[in-house]
């Protein structure tokens, strides 16, 4: 696969990448859902 299609799915969506409801870093990808809220994968880890 051409490294110009990876992520072709999540880019879709507009999103997918903003600042996070919890710890509020910037330019985090918002992938995972906890408590109705998109959050990064650092704080969907905790």
């Amino acid at each position: 696969m051409a490294k110009q299609f990876r992520g072709k799915g999540i880019k879709k969506n507009p999103a997918w990448r903003g600042t996070c409801p919890v710890c509020k870093r910037t330019g985090v990808k918002l992938l995972w859902n906890k408590e109705d809220k998109n959050v990064c994968k650092i704080c969907y880890g905790k």
